[in-house]
């Protein structure tokens, strides 16, 4: 069976930068079940356009390329994620999503790793 893995936002950046072959194998080859929500694509883009400055057609190539391989899941509300506790909250949609489906979370950020070890199986990505 495929497993079945909810990538944070770190990992589709580095999937879509080359940084990480295991990123992209991730994103980019059938041999996982990949998973993700609207919010991490949300934060792709702005991480695209803001920080790497990517143009906007490229951003738009790249965020379709990931729909076509991503399971794009909607945002969890506010109020079913709200009671997790985690050090950077801007994490917790991410991490309640992949409870809630019960994916492997991948992610490169070690204090959300270590905080969300108490909702869901995790995994660092490079383990």
């Amino acid at each position: 069976m495929t497993e079945r893995v909810f990538l944070d936002t770190s990992v589709i950046i580095a999937a879509v930068t080359g940084t990480s072959a295991e990123a992209f194998r991730l994103v980019f080859t059938t041999s996982y079940e990949a998973h993700t929500n609207e919010y991490a694509l949300k934060e792709v883009y702005h991480v695209l356009r803001k920080v790497l400055r990517f143009k906007e057609e490229l951003i738009a190539k790249v965020l379709d390329s990931i729909r076509e391989r991503i399971i794009i899941h909607k945002d969890p509300p506010v109020k079913a994620f709200k009671k997790l506790n985690l050090r950077d909250k801007a994490d917790r949609p991410i991490v309640y999503s992949a409870m809630e489906l019960g994916c492997t979370l991948i992610i490169a950020d070690e204090v959300t790793y270590q905080d969300a070890k108490k909702y869901v199986k995790v995994r660092r990505l490079g383990d």
